[in-house]
This record gives structure tokens, C-alpha cells and sequence, in this order.
């Protein structure tokens, strides 16, 4: 039987630098693209994730005489113990040493909802993640009217009776629900090298409100400059 030689064909070095430099020129093209959309979908998870905090608030409040919970520290409304412990008074106050087990929220809706997938920490002490360190991605307002927002949660270990000790009703949120801060990303709202959300340049937070919606919030410029005054106005664009 006679044989046939085949003919093999095969690239060249020039067409073989083309192609890698086609398909460095896509990547670089397509890197960006991808960087963006996985942004996008940790903004998405956190808004998802306040929305359901949110509605624990309002379950919580349904079921104690429509008032929100005290606290022990700011992380304390919801999420795990952290692993941030000096300096002890600091631990104390932002709530990192609160127990998983008192957490008042956890019960409608677990502790995982507390961690933002964005969370790149900061802050005061330069914690590496805000959901490790204190227990939870997400800082409420807190025994003290700051930044034009009237506190939401009393603070535990402020003396009973005290404005900073108690929690407001449902019904002082209604006033102006739909403008009422709640509480937002652990940094807002002057940690201005750590928006964890920044988009196309602008400095804002993921904010949850009174009436239970969720949206990326930019501040003004001045905002550090209004630490307790002017006083939380309803009227205002957020109190």
C-alpha cells in the first residue's frame, strides 16, 4: 500500500506574538470590566444584607413595645463577638467584647447578614476587617446625636433613665422615616480614605433608613466639621 506524506502546517513566531498580543490587548480590555462588576455585586450583597437588618429592627421593635434595642457598644445590635480587645476600653465601647449570644438582633436574622463583603476595615485603630475585629460590618447610631443624626440605639452602659441610655420608638422614627439614618458601613461618615463602596470617584457609604430602604450615600465635604452640631433636623436631608 503506497503511503501519502501529510502535510503539517504550523504557526509562526510572528503569528504566535500576535495572538498573545491580542489576547493581552482583550484582558486589559476585559480586567477593568470584571473589576467593576464584582464591586457592584458586594454593593448589591450590602444593600441586601442592611435591608434585612432593617426589618430585624422593625421585628424587634414590634416585639418590645415598638422601641428599638439598647446596646452594649456599637456592634453590639447584631453579629459575633470580635477579636479586637486593645485597648480594653475601646474594645468596651465600640462593642467588639459584646457576646454573640447578646446581640439582640441576631435571633430574626443570624450573624453572617453583619458581614459586608466589601469590609476592608479602617477606622481609628486600622483594624484589617470591621466584622472580625468588632463583630460587624455596620455602625448604628449610637447614645450620642452626631453628624446631624439623632441617636437610635441607647448605649447599655450609660445610667438608666438618660437620653443616651434609650432607644428610640417607632413612632419618633415615623416623623420623617423615609430621611432618618439608621446606621451604614462601619466607616461612615468621616473615614474618607476608606469608603469601602466608592464608585466613579464618589465618596459615599451604603446607608440603611428609617423606612427600611437602603442606598450608596455621598456626604458633603463639610460633613466632619458638623460633629455635634448643627442638631439632627427631620426637615433636613438626613437626621
Amino acid at each position: 500500500m503506497k503511503k501519502t506524506n501529510a502535510k503539517h502546517s504550523a504557526f509562526t513566531l510572528i503569528e504566535v506574538l500576535v495572538v498573545i498580543a491580542i489576547i493581552g490587548i482583550l484582558a486589559s480590555l476585559l480586567l477593568p470590566a470584571l473589576g467593576r462588576a464584582k464591586s457592584k455585586g458586594r454593593t448589591v450583597k450590602c444593600i441586601s444584607n442592611q435591608q434585612q437588618i432593617g426589618k430585624a429592627f422593625m421585628m424587634y421593635a414590634t416585639d418590645n413595645t415598638e422601641r428599638y434595642p439598647v446596646v452594649a457598644g456599637s456592634a453590639g445590635s447584631g453579629g459575633v463577638q470580635g477579636n479586637f480587645t486593645t485597648p480594653t476600653v475601646a474594645a468596651q465601647l465600640y462593642g467588639a467584647t459584646t457576646p454573640t449570644a447578646s446581640r439582640p438582633l441576631n435571633k430574626y436574622v443570624g450573624t453572617e447578614i453583619f458581614r459586608c463583603p466589601a469590609d476592608i476595615g479602617g477606622g481609628a485603630y486600622n483594624v484589617q476587617n470591621c466584622y472580625l475585629a468588632f463583630g460587624s460590618s455596620y455602625q448604628p447610631q449610637v447614645a450620642d446625636d452626631m453628624f446631624r443624626v439623632k441617636r437610635v440605639l441607647g448605649e447599655a452602659t450609660e445610667a438608666p433613665g438618660t437620653y443616651a441610655a434609650i432607644s428610640m420608638n417607632e413612632a419618633e422614627i415615623a416623623v420623617n422615616a423615609v430621611n432618618k439614618i439608621i446606621q451604614g458601613d462601619w466607616n461612615w461618615p468621616y473615614d474618607r480614605d476608606d469608603m469601602w463602596h466608592a464608585s466613579a470617584g464618589k465618596r459615599g457609604h451604603v446607608m440603611l433608613f428609617g423606612d427600611g430602604h437602603v442606598e450608596f450615600f455621598v456626604f458633603p465635604p463639610n460633613m466632619t466639621n458638623w460633629l455635634l452640631a448643627p442638631a439632627p433636623d427631620p426637615s433636613f436631608t438626613w437626621w
